[in-house]
């Protein structure tokens, strides 16, 4: 090949690159277009840069509202295809798995992808993730949001809320996270519009998502766990079994939430939780953020031998060590009883004991 085709060659390839990590610039293209500058664009199996712009659900007139039977479910004003979330759905909580995440897996960041009025988004607030994004489609979600009610935000958190509607376009955080947490979400989008979120899924190391397998408001992909695992390995992620199982097994281990009326300890009430948790959760690692050096603190499970396999002890910390310790980076963030309270506080006084709080003349 002559020396002009090799220089042309390469320079077609440095266009396609950076014509990959503008993402305004594909925005801005046909389909056809697309096609004649290369593979690498937003939907592919590769990390979308650059800033994403939301795009807002479009709301509907009273007139339009009025024909809608929502229910028990939420989304006054918004479209049909939005809403679906109840004032709180104890079948999406899982303390317990939250927890694992934090402590066994060493997760610090989420963005929490559906996230409606932000239940579980909260804990992971309240709990001192470092990065926590909640992403919800419903405006009438968003504004009813529990996030702004937690008072102090811990320092070392970054919160961000956001309204997109995956209907209109693609969207993804502004940075990497270790986690998407995506519950009550997947089964209420298209597969027409899946390459909309999964540009979202893939800023992200581990999905944890769950699907339904019984009908709902605006259940429009109902499957079992075979097509899902499919499905998303043909979309580039890695199917987990190991922390599938895994996590659906520590759903089952703490299956309830007990809150208590402070103006009337006999109006206790119970939730069983997690259920969808345990049910349906799958779990998936993308390889192209996992791998990367700032996520290299995930899995963090102790390294150092004690005598028991099953009871790995943190190196360094034993008298007389000689074990070289984790950078405090690799350790797992520090939670307390304290930051349960306050989580359990905010649910019960704007949630499920809202009433009795504004009568108090509370906020």
């Amino acid at each position: 090949m002559a020396t002009w085709k090799i220089w042309l060659a390469i320079a077609c390839s440095l266009f396609s690159f950076e014509a990959y990590k503008g993402a305004s610039f594909f925005t801005s293209l046909s389909n056809d277009d697309r096609s004649t500058v290369g593979s690498w664009d937003t939907y592919g199996s590769f990390v979308p840069e650059g800033p994403a712009v939301a795009l807002p659900s479009i709301r509907i007139s009273p007139e339009e509202e009025a024909k809608i039977q929502r229910g028990i479910y939420g989304g006054t004003g918004d479209k049909a295809h939005l809403g679906g979330f109840t004032a709180f759905d104890e079948m999406g909580v899982s303390v317990s798995v939250w927890k694992h995440m934090v402590n066994h897996l060493g997760i610090k960041s989420v963005l929490d992808l559906g996230c409606g009025r932000g239940t579980s988004t909260s804990w992971f607030v309240v709990h001192g993730l470092e990065y926590v994004v909640c992403a919800e489609g419903s405006h009438d979600a968003i504004a009813r949001n529990l996030v702004p009610n937690i008072r102090p935000i811990p320092d070392r958190t970054r919160v961000e809320i956001v309204e997109h509607d995956f209907s209109r376009g693609p969207w993804w955080p502004s940075r990497t996270v270790d986690a998407v947490w995506c519950v009550e979400f997947a089964e209420h989008v298209g597969r027409n519009y899946q390459p909309n979120y999964l540009t979202a899924w893939r800023k992200a190391a581990l999905i944890f998502v769950t699907h339904s397998r019984w009908g709902g408001w605006h259940h429009v992909e109902v499957h079992k766990d075979p097509w899902w695992i499919t499905r998303m390995t043909a979309m580039g992620f890695v199917y987990s079994d190991l922390l599938t199982n895994e996590i659906r097994n520590k759903g089952k281990q703490d299956n309830a939430l007990t809150v208590t009326n402070p103006r009337n300890e006999s109006d206790t009430k119970t939730f069983n939780t997690g259920q969808h948790v345990w049910l349906t959760m799958l779990v998936f690692i993308n390889p192209h953020v996992a791998s990367r050096p700032e996520h290299a603190h995930l899995f963090a499970e102790h390294g150092c031998f004690n005598g028991d396999l099953n009871n790995l002890i943190e190196c360094g910390k034993e008298k007389g060590s000689v074990e070289t310790p984790l950078p405090d980076s690799f350790k797992p963030l520090i939670m307390t009883e304290d930051m349960d309270n306050q989580w359990i506080e905010l649910i019960r006084d704007n949630v499920i004991y809202p009433q009795e709080k504004k009568e108090e003349g509370g906020e």
